[in-house]
C-alpha cells in the first residue's frame, strides 16, 4: 500500500473518488488534507494536481486517447494517467524521469506489475510522439472544447449566445487561476484600514475595480487570517458584491433574502441596516443546516441583531408573510453555477443541457411567489451566478410579462461598471476577472 503522505498518491485517490462518487473536489481535498500531516510543499502539490487535472481533464484525455484507445480504465488508473500527463504538459519544473518513476511506482502499489507496465508504456509512447497542435482542430466548438476543457455543448451554447470571439475570451479567462477576494465588514473597519492591516502579510492585496468594499489578492488562505476570525471581512467574489448595493437598502428597511445560504449577500445587506431603526433582513433557505450557516456568518460579523434566518421554501413565502411586507426583496436564485467554473472546475462536467432546461421554471416560480411581498415602489433584485440567457434574461422577461406592475430599471452600483445586457447587468469572467454573474433590478410601480 502507498505511503499515506505521498502527495501524488493522495491526488490520485482524491480524483478517483470525485470521478467515481461524484464528490465535490474541494470538500474531498479538504477532508483528505486534514487527515494527513503534509508539509506546505506537499499540500501545494496535492492541491495543484487535483485542481489542475479537473480543470484540464478534456485536454488531458485528448492527449491520452491515441495510447489508451478504447481500453476501459479503473477510475484510479485514469486519474493516475491524467496526473502524469498534467505534470508533463503544465508543470515544467518536474523532471520527466520523476514523473515516470512515481507514476509507475503508484501503479504497482495500488494495482499490480501489469498495470505498472501499462502506465509506463502509455507515458513513454506519449513522450516519443509529437504533441498535437490543438489550435488546428476543427470546427471551432470542438477546438475550444479541447483547448479549454469545456464540454462541447456548452461551448456551442456560448458561441450561439455571445459569439465565437467573446466565448473564447471567456474560456481563456476561466483557464487561468482565480484571485482571492473578500468583502470588508464596514460596520467594524474601513476598507483603507483593512487594506493597511492585510498588506503586512499579503503585500499584493489591492482594492477591487468593481466595488469600494472589496479587496483582492493573487492568492492566500484568507479565511485563516485573524481579521477573518475577528469578523472584519468575509470571503465573497467581487461580482457577488454588486448584488446588495443593487437593492439600495436604507437603514430602517425590511428586506427579504429569499434564497440566502450561506449568507454572504444576507450579511452584506445587513451592513446597510440599523437595528435601532427597525432594519431587518429575513433570510430564507430550504435546508435547516444551511440556515445555521447564515446565523453563524452573521454572528461572526457582529450582524446577528439585524438578521433573522428561517428554514423555508421561498416558493411558499407568501403563505407566511403578508402582501407588501418588505421594502426590498432579493432572489439570488438556485442556478447552474456556470459562472463559477474557474473556482469550481468540476461544475462544467456536472451539468448538461437537460439539467439546465429545468432550472428556469424553478427560478420563475420563486420570483412569482415573492412578487406580492414587495411594497409599492419597493425593489426586487434577481441574480444568478450563471452566464446563459435561459436562466437570466429569459426568466426576467417571463416575470415582467406575468407581472406588469414591475418595471426593469438600471442596476445601481457603487462604482461605474461596464457590463452587458442593460438595464440588467451581465458580467462574464473576462470582463473583470471575476465570476460570471447576472443581476436585474425590478421596481414595483
Amino acid at each position: 500500500m502507498a505511503k499515506p503522505t505521498d502527495p501524488r498518491t493522495l491526488a490520485v485517490t482524491i480524483l478517483a473518488k470525485v470521478a467515481a462518487q461524484g464528490s465535490y473536489a474541494n470538500l474531498t481535498l479538504d477532508a483528505t488534507l486534514r487527515q494527513h500531516d503534509l508539509s506546505p510543499r506537499d499540500t501545494a502539490l496535492v492541491t495543484n494536481l487535483v485542481y489542475g487535472v479537473i480543470q484540464h481533464a478534456l485536454t488531458l484525455d485528448y492527449y491520452l486517447k491515441p495510447f489508451v484507445k478504447d481500453r476501459k480504465l479503473d477510475p484510479w488508473v485514469h486519474a493516475l494517467l491524467q496526473t502524469a500527463v498534467y505534470q508533463m504538459v503544465y508543470l515544467d519544473k518536474i523532471p520527466l524521469h520523476a514523473i515516470f518513476y512515481e507514476s509507475t511506482a503508484i501503479a504497482k502499489r495500488m494495482g499490480n506489475v501489469g498495470i505498472g507496465k501499462f502506465v509506463t508504456a502509455v507515458l513513454r509512447n506519449l513522450q516519443r510522439s509529437q504533441r498535437p497542435d490543438l489550435t488546428k482542430l476543427q470546427p471551432a466548438a470542438y477546438r475550444m472544447s479541447i483547448m479549454y476543457s469545456i464540454p462541447e455543448w456548452l461551448v456551442a451554447k456560448m458561441i450561439e449566445q455571445v459569439g465565437a470571439t467573446k466565448a473564447e475570451a471567456i474560456f481563456a479567462t476561466v483557464d487561468r487561476p482565480a484571485a482571492a477576494s473578500l468583502r470588508v465588514n464596514t460596520t467594524k473597519i474601513t476598507p483603507d484600514q483593512l487594506l493597511a492591516e492585510l498588506k503586512q502579510t499579503l503585500p499584493d492585496v489591492a482594492v477591487s475595480a468593481l466595488t469600494p468594499v472589496g479587496l483582492v489578492a493573487p492568492g492566500g488562505h484568507l479565511a485563516g487570517l485573524l481579521a477573518f476570525a475577528a469578523g472584519e471581512f468575509t470571503i465573497q467574489d467581487e461580482s457577488s458584491m454588486l448584488v446588495a448595493p443593487s437593492l439600495e437598502v436604507q437603514p430602517g428597511d425590511q428586506v427579504l433574502d429569499a434564497c440566502a445560504a450561506p449568507g454572504g449577500k444576507t450579511t452584506h445587506i445587513a451592513q446597510y441596516l440599523d437595528a435601532a431603526e427597525g432594519g431587518q433582513v429575513t433570510a430564507l433557505d430550504l435546508h435547516p443546516h444551511k440556515v445555521q450557516l447564515i446565523t453563524a456568518n452573521a454572528k461572526r460579523l457582529g450582524l446577528a441583531d439585524r438578521v433573522t434566518a428561517m428554514a423555508m421554501d421561498a416558493r411558499e413565502a407568501a403563505d407566511t408573510f403578508a402582501p407588501g411586507s418588505f421594502d426590498k426583496v432579493l432572489v439570488d436564485a438556485p442556478c447552474s453555477g456556470l459562472g463559477l467554473i474557474r473556482r469550481k472546475p468540476e461544475i462544467r462536467y456536472d451539468k448538461d443541457p437537460e439539467s439546465i432546461a429545468k432550472l428556469p421554471e424553478i427560478q420563475f416560480e420563486i420570483l412569482d411567489a415573492v412578487a406580492s411581498l414587495v411594497k409599492p415602489n419597493g425593489r426586487l433584485t434577481y441574480s444568478t451566478c450563471t452566464m446563459v440567457e435561459e436562466e437570466n434574461q429569459a426568466v426576467v422577461a417571463r416575470f415582467l410579462s406575468a407581472h406588469p406592475e414591475f418595471s426593469a430599471v438600471a442596476v445601481p452600483t457603487l462604482t461605474p461598471v461596464k457590463a452587458h445586457g442593460a438595464p440588467a447587468l451581465q458580467l462574464f469572467p473576462d470582463d473583470y476577472g471575476t465570476d460570471g454573474f447576472f443581476i436585474a433590478s425590478l421596481v414595483r410601480n
